[in-house]
């Protein structure tokens, strides 16, 4: 046996050795060794019977000795392969069939209570979050082929469905998007080992994102929230929610959205009507996903929390500052998750964001905005302004927001690695100093 690795030879092959929990791999390896020596037989078979059991004939003779000889070798495959832990398991067996036999019987679960036993073992599988992707699949197949060994076949199509349920929450908006679009024709049904290709990618890809960068990427899991950032509505055709949750005409909760304010004259508030023309102003999508990125800046000092940092890989603008909002619609049991942390997702609604470009105030105005009390600073989402053509340009240290027509509806300036846009929340108790001021430089109001 190699120290280093755990592994022993058994002719020109490297196996690793018989262990309490690996028989099932180990089972099939072997076999596979024992059939490319032409050796398996001699696991079912016993020693070839005489026609007179005193009176060998020589042809008998020669045929238990080549038979004897075969199955000694076969017996030392098996011994071989074994750690001494479980070395106890062939003692007082005299053949590689009773090696086997005996193996099998300690190994694998018989009768209606091994069966149970497994059934319920596969089913209720459920893995924790950080889990190794590889390594859940491996444990759900050895299941699968345990209950196959007992003759009782788990069908493909069960073991996706088993698979799928088995995966973490945060896992549902990918498999449920997935999923969804995939045609209910049995024959055209995903196949379980396409699925586990699928997941393993996922799994790589979410894992070189969390270990990249310079932020912690995080998400959010509200009461009632099934996690359905990637999901397409049916109704009206726009990401983020189902049919049933839809807002929009012929949705399951039709007109039950937040409602726009009213009343209140705004003739003296310096606004660009053009800004209408942007993702953001018009989004009315309920979002029950977020990212949030934590900023690792080494002076932190320079941001706080009344700032705006662009952010493409959010899917929700996010707001620490409570007096920003209106529409104000409280979450209950709703938090930011993060590694190691855990933010309070009080609330989320509509908040209005002043921008300084060319010497002049834009207002944006931002629905479905995460309230998120504990978060270091705001979050405006690029992802609102591409859904309606608007773009970010980034370059040369600065970063320039456009609406669909090309017109400049905001700007950033580039401090460290992260985007800090020359923006600030109207906070309500502002609103009368800001409109009878109408002359103070950005610089001016932004200290305010």
């Amino acid at each position: 046996m190699s120290e280093d690795t755990g592994y022993i030879s058994s002719g020109s092959f490297r196996l690793e050795p018989l262990k309490a929990h690996n028989w099932m791999p180990w089972k099939r390896r072997m076999l596979a060794v024992l059939r490319d020596q032409g050796l398996a037989k001699y696991l079912t078979e016993d020693i070839p019977a005489r026609i007179k059991s005193d009176e060998p004939t020589e042809s008998e003779v020669a045929i238990e000795k080549k038979w004897q000889e075969a199955d000694a070798k076969t017996q030392a495959r098996i011994e071989l392969a074994i750690s001494d832990a479980e070395m106890v398991h062939i003692m007082g067996a005299t053949t590689a069939k009773e090696m086997w036999e005996q193996l099998t019987t300690v190994k694998e679960s018989k009768g209606r209570l091994g069966l149970l036993a497994t059934r319920r073992t596969l089913y209720r599988a459920a893995a924790e979050e950080g889990f190794n992707m590889a390594e859940h699949v491996a444990k759900l197949r050895q299941l699968q082929e345990e209950l196959h060994l007992m003759d009782h076949k788990v069908p493909d199509e069960d073991f996706v469905m088993i698979l799928i349920t088995s995966l973490p929450e945060s896992w549902d908006t990918y498999t449920t998007s997935f999923l969804g679009s995939s045609s209910t024709k049995k024959d055209t049904l995903i196949k379980s080992q396409e699925l586990v290709r699928i997941l393993i990618e996922e799994a790589h890809r979410r894992k070189e994102k969390d270990t990249s960068g310079s932020g912690v990427a995080m998400y959010t899991k509200g009461k009632g929230s099934g996690g359905k950032g990637g999901v397409e509505c049916f109704n009206c055709h726009k990401k983020g929610h189902m049919k049933k949750d839809c807002w929009a005409k012929g949705g399951g909760r039709e007109g039950q959205g937040p409602k726009g304010r009213k009343g209140k004259d705004r003739s003296n508030q310096a606004i660009d009507t053009n800004l209408n023309d942007i993702a953001c102003m018009a989004y009315e999508e309920p979002t029950e996903f977020a990212c949030m990125a934590i900023s690792t800046l080494n002076n932190t000092r320079d941001i706080s929390n009344y700032d705006w940092l662009l952010d493409s890989g959010t899917t929700s603008h996010i707001c620490p500052i409570r007096e920003a909002f209106t529409d104000y619609v409280p979450l209950k049991n709703s938090s930011v998750q993060g590694v190691g942390t855990a933010a309070i997702t009080a609330g989320r609604g509509t908040v209005m964001v002043n921008f300084s470009v060319n010497g002049k105030t834009l207002r944006h105005q931002l629905r479905d905005v995460l309230h998120v009390p504990e978060a270091p600073n705001c979050l405006y989402l690029v992802s609102r302004l591409d859904e309606s053509g608007g773009f970010a340009e980034l370059k040369q240290g600065m970063a320039t927001i456009r609406s669909k027509d090309g017109k400049v509806v905001g700007v950033g300036q580039k401090k460290d690695r992260l985007y800090v846009l020359k923006a600030r929340a109207q906070l309500q108790t502002e609103k009368a100093n800001l409109a009878a001021s109408p002359k103070l430089t950005w610089d001016q109001i932004h200290r305010r």
